[in-house]
Protein backbone atom coordinates (compact mmCIF):
# COMPACT_ATOMS: atom_id res chain seq x y z
CA UNK A 1 0.00 0.00 0.00
CA UNK A 2 1.27 3.48 -0.83
CA UNK A 3 1.40 5.77 2.20
CA UNK A 4 2.94 9.00 3.40
CA UNK A 5 5.26 8.39 6.35
CA UNK A 6 5.77 11.27 8.77
CA UNK A 7 9.05 10.30 10.37
CA UNK A 8 9.26 12.60 13.38
CA UNK A 9 12.48 10.99 14.61
CA UNK A 10 14.34 11.96 11.44
CA UNK A 11 12.20 15.04 10.68
CA UNK A 12 11.23 13.75 7.24
CA UNK A 13 8.05 13.27 5.28
CA UNK A 14 8.39 10.57 2.66
CA UNK A 15 6.42 8.22 0.41
CA UNK A 16 6.60 4.56 1.45
CA UNK A 17 5.17 1.25 0.37
CA UNK A 18 3.91 -0.76 3.31
CA UNK A 19 2.08 -4.04 3.65
CA UNK A 20 -1.60 -3.38 4.42
CA UNK A 21 -1.42 -5.42 7.63
CA UNK A 22 -1.62 -4.27 11.22
CA UNK A 23 1.73 -5.80 12.22
CA UNK A 24 3.47 -3.86 9.41
CA UNK A 25 1.86 -0.60 10.52
CA UNK A 26 2.92 -1.21 14.14
CA UNK A 27 6.48 -1.86 13.00
CA UNK A 28 6.62 1.24 10.75
CA UNK A 29 5.29 3.52 13.51
CA UNK A 30 7.18 1.89 16.38
CA UNK A 31 4.09 1.31 18.51
CA UNK A 32 1.74 -1.37 19.84
CA UNK A 33 -1.61 0.35 19.38
CA UNK A 34 -2.85 2.72 16.68
CA UNK A 35 -5.26 5.62 16.54
CA UNK A 36 -6.93 6.62 13.28
CA UNK A 37 -7.72 10.30 12.73
CA UNK A 38 -9.88 11.34 9.77
CA UNK A 39 -8.10 14.20 7.99
CA UNK A 40 -10.67 14.61 5.21
CA UNK A 41 -10.92 13.77 1.52
CA UNK A 42 -11.05 10.03 2.35
CA UNK A 43 -7.65 10.09 4.04
CA UNK A 44 -6.68 8.94 7.54
CA UNK A 45 -3.70 9.74 9.73
CA UNK A 46 -2.57 6.64 11.64
CA UNK A 47 -0.52 7.34 14.77
CA UNK A 48 0.50 5.85 18.13
CA UNK A 49 -2.62 5.62 20.33
CA UNK A 50 -0.39 5.75 23.41
CA UNK A 51 1.95 8.42 22.04
CA UNK A 52 1.23 10.92 24.82
CA UNK A 53 1.97 8.27 27.43
CA UNK A 54 5.32 7.23 25.94
CA UNK A 55 8.67 8.95 25.94
CA UNK A 56 8.76 10.15 22.32
CA UNK A 57 11.52 12.71 21.72
CA UNK A 58 9.81 14.16 18.66
CA UNK A 59 6.32 14.83 17.37
CA UNK A 60 4.65 17.01 14.78
CA UNK A 61 1.73 19.26 13.94
CA UNK A 62 -0.17 18.87 10.69
CA UNK A 63 -1.76 22.18 9.71
CA UNK A 64 -3.19 22.91 13.14
CA UNK A 65 -2.41 23.26 16.83
CA UNK A 66 -2.66 19.57 17.79
CA UNK A 67 0.70 17.90 18.42
CA UNK A 68 0.98 14.20 17.59
CA UNK A 69 3.70 12.38 19.56
CA UNK A 70 5.86 10.07 17.46
CA UNK A 71 5.53 9.00 13.84
CA UNK A 72 2.47 8.65 11.59
CA UNK A 73 1.25 7.22 8.33
CA UNK A 74 -1.29 8.80 6.01
CA UNK A 75 -3.38 6.46 3.90
CA UNK A 76 -6.62 6.62 1.96
CA UNK A 77 -9.74 4.92 3.26
CA UNK A 78 -12.42 3.11 1.31
CA UNK A 79 -16.18 3.43 1.83
CA UNK A 80 -15.95 0.33 4.04
CA UNK A 81 -13.28 1.97 6.20
CA UNK A 82 -10.43 -0.19 4.93
CA UNK A 83 -6.99 1.30 4.31
CA UNK A 84 -5.94 1.89 0.70
CA UNK A 85 -3.22 3.63 -1.31
CA UNK A 86 -2.76 7.30 -0.39
CA UNK A 87 -4.08 9.39 -3.28
CA UNK A 88 -2.92 12.84 -2.16
CA UNK A 89 0.45 14.17 -3.33
CA UNK A 90 3.38 13.99 -0.91
CA UNK A 91 3.97 17.76 -1.12
CA UNK A 92 0.50 18.41 0.34
CA UNK A 93 1.70 16.95 3.63
CA UNK A 94 5.42 17.77 3.55
CA UNK A 95 4.78 21.50 3.34
CA UNK A 96 2.22 21.41 6.18
CA UNK A 97 4.12 19.35 8.74
CA UNK A 98 5.82 21.23 11.58
CA UNK A 99 8.10 19.05 13.69
CA UNK A 100 8.09 19.58 17.46
CA UNK A 101 10.90 18.70 19.87
CA UNK A 102 8.97 17.12 22.75
CA UNK A 103 11.97 17.38 25.10
CA UNK A 104 11.95 21.19 24.73
CA UNK A 105 8.15 21.48 24.43
CA UNK A 106 6.64 18.57 26.38
CA UNK A 107 2.97 17.77 25.94
CA UNK A 108 0.68 18.27 28.92
CA UNK A 109 -0.33 15.04 30.62
CA UNK A 110 -3.47 13.46 29.19
CA UNK A 111 -6.74 14.13 30.95
CA UNK A 112 -8.63 11.09 32.10
CA UNK A 113 -12.25 11.17 33.14
CA UNK A 114 -14.32 8.35 34.53
CA UNK A 115 -17.96 8.01 35.39
CA UNK A 116 -20.01 5.07 36.48
CA UNK A 117 -23.32 4.21 34.87
CA UNK A 118 -25.95 3.87 37.54
CA UNK A 119 -28.53 1.24 36.62
CA UNK A 120 -29.31 -0.10 33.18
CA UNK A 121 -27.65 1.00 29.93
CA UNK A 122 -30.37 3.44 28.96
CA UNK A 123 -29.79 6.62 26.98
CA UNK A 124 -30.76 8.66 30.04
CA UNK A 125 -28.22 6.89 32.29
CA UNK A 126 -25.51 7.20 29.63
CA UNK A 127 -26.13 10.95 29.39
CA UNK A 128 -25.88 11.25 33.19
CA UNK A 129 -22.56 9.38 33.11
CA UNK A 130 -21.24 11.59 30.28
CA UNK A 131 -22.22 14.72 32.21
CA UNK A 132 -20.46 13.42 35.34
CA UNK A 133 -17.31 12.63 33.32
CA UNK A 134 -17.36 16.13 31.77
CA UNK A 135 -17.63 17.68 35.25
CA UNK A 136 -14.67 15.58 36.37
CA UNK A 137 -12.56 16.78 33.40
CA UNK A 138 -13.51 20.42 34.04
CA UNK A 139 -12.55 20.00 37.71
CA UNK A 140 -9.14 18.62 36.65
CA UNK A 141 -8.57 21.64 34.40
CA UNK A 142 -9.24 24.05 37.28
CA UNK A 143 -6.76 22.28 39.59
Amino acid sequence: MKAVFINANERKVEAVNIENELHAIYKQLGCDMIQCIDIGENHTLICDEEGRLRDWAMGFKLAGPTVIAGNALIVATTEDGDFADCQAPLCLFSRNVEFVDLKEHPLPPPKIGMAFIDGDLTEENLEKARAAAQCDLERQERE
